[in-house]
């Protein structure tokens, strides 16, 4: 497994993992089904060129089968950065993306100036609480109905961890 910037070339490993309603149902709506080339092209360009904070590929064997990422956050929330991170059902439960999450939490705090790393889970998506539990994110906060995704209202849970 290997962590790495986004290049041009990436983009139908990207279609081919990111293509799935499986994985985009506990995604925010930026990301898109079905998930095409051209949102590939634009979600590179966007991590290259336009976004503040931290985006990784996540490869397996030569192939891109996820991202993670770290966002700053900005004015009062300045010392907070939000953790996002998906990857293809096909390497779903074999302990990946808590590897890519830990090594993600280390990096932020070296190096992002940060006290504060915040990640939002949707109601019912058991495999990303786990994978935060086991990377010592602590549940801090059930918003009610807070996501409302394809026609259906969802709680929102709130998982943080803290720079000792």
């Amino acid at each position: 497994m290997l962590l790495r910037k986004w290049k041009s070339g990436d983009e139908e490993d990207l279609v081919k993992s990111g293509n799935d309603l499986d994985v985009s149902r506990f995604l925010k709506n930026s990301f898109p089904y079905p998930y095409t080339l051209r949102d590939a092209h634009r979600w590179i360009h966007f991590v290259n060129h336009v976004a503040k904070g931290y985006f990784m590929a996540i490869e397996v064997n030569k192939e891109v089968v996820g991202c993670v990422g770290v966002e700053r956050q900005e004015d009062v929330f300045c010392k907070s950065a939000e953790l996002g991170y998906w990857i293809g059902q096909k390497y779903w439960n074999r302990g990946i993306m808590t590897h890519v999450v830990k090594e993600t939490v280390d990096y932020a705090f070296l190096h992002m100036n940060i006290v504060r790393l915040y990640a939002n889970v949707f109601e019912g998506n058991i495999g990303s609480v786990k994978v935060l539990e086991k990377a010592g994110f602590v549940q801090e906060a059930v918003l009610k109905n807070a996501v409302y995704k394809n026609g259906n209202y969802l709680d929102q849970l709130i998982f943080a961890i803290i720079r000792r």
